[in-house]
């Protein structure tokens, strides 16, 4: 897969790998793998620095020849390859705030996902837990309700679908009672087409849809606004870990709402800005 340079496959993958959910995907030797089924045929895909500057590698284990079109898709979005940098770094190292991160790290991408089900469910997972809690009941959740497929380095189950969610017992995975219900309601309302993954520019209608559903803040529609529906704009400006990266960065304490108003500067490209903050050094990691 060629990027649009400049592209740091590492930052990328030092994202990915404390977030991916156990028995479905991991991270090693600094190679991304995947299940995945596609009409009754297990497939393992394999994502790793070319080491040539322009492209990322991927294999595929399979039984079938068939073409892979739609999982080089989904990856070329999981890792933001044809996303340029450029125009959020012009923008960004204007502002007095950012601009250090931004000049010193322009390779910075803001990763998506894979499935868009599975990420907003492992955002709802993740609130206010850290990303090893969140990561460790996504695994429980894979491992009990997901599709179960042959055993291949340890990747033997896929995600449970939201029809399957829907209707589940959630009881002993960890989560809180009202987080259950979050992921039940949110389940069936994906399931009914209530709820759509179809990328939208309004960041508003988004919020207004996604926190109609019990359970749903904005910090989770904003997470989802970035990771799911690919928004350049949306800022969690709530979560821990921007939070704390930002009053290490001015020396003040500063509330979600500060952040929030402070945040408006950075548009076009809150979710860029997020990212920076996110990865900047000694940053608490949060979903």
């Amino acid at each position: 897969m060629e990027y649009v340079r400049p592209y740091s496959f590492q930052q990328v993958l030092d994202h990915l790998k404390p977030r991916v959910t156990p028995n479905v995907e991991h991270v090693e030797n600094n190679v991304y793998s995947r299940v995945t089924v596609s009409d009754g045929t297990t497939n393992i895909f394999r994502v790793r620095d070319a080491n040539d500057g322009r492209h990322l590698h991927v294999t595929v284990n399979s039984k079938t020849h068939d073409g892979f079109d739609s999982e080089l898709a989904r990856l070329r979005y999981l890792f933001a390859v044809d996303e340029d940098p450029a125009p959020a770094v012009a923008h960004l190292s204007q502002d007095s705030f950012i601009s250090e991160l931004v000049v010193e790290r322009p390779w910075v991408r803001v990763p998506r996902c894979w499935d868009p089900f599975e990420t907003s469910v492992r955002i709802i997972i993740g609130q206010q837990i850290s990303v090893a809690a969140a990561s460790t009941i996504s695994g429980r959740i894979t491992a009990r309700l997901g599709f179960q497929v042959s055993d291949v380095s340890g990747l033997n189950r896929t995600f449970p679908s939201a029809q399957v969610l829907a209707e589940a017992d959630l009881d002993g995975f960890g989560l809180t009672e009202r987080r259950k219900k979050t992921i039940q309601i949110f389940s069936r309302a994906v399931a009914a087409g209530v709820i759509g993954f179809e990328p939208s520019a309004n960041l508003d209608a988004i919020e207004k849809q996604w926190c109609a559903l019990p359970g749903i803040g904005p910090w989770t529609a904003h997470m989802s606004a970035i990771r799911v529906l690919g928004h350049d704009d949306a800022m969690p400006s709530s979560d821990l870990g921007i939070l704390r990266s930002v009053n290490r960065l001015t020396k003040h304490e500063l509330s979600p709402k500060q952040i929030a108003s402070q945040s408006k500067i950075w548009r076009p490209f809150r979710s860029w800005v997020a990212q920076h903050l996110w990865q900047a050094p000694d940053v608490v990691r949060r979903t």
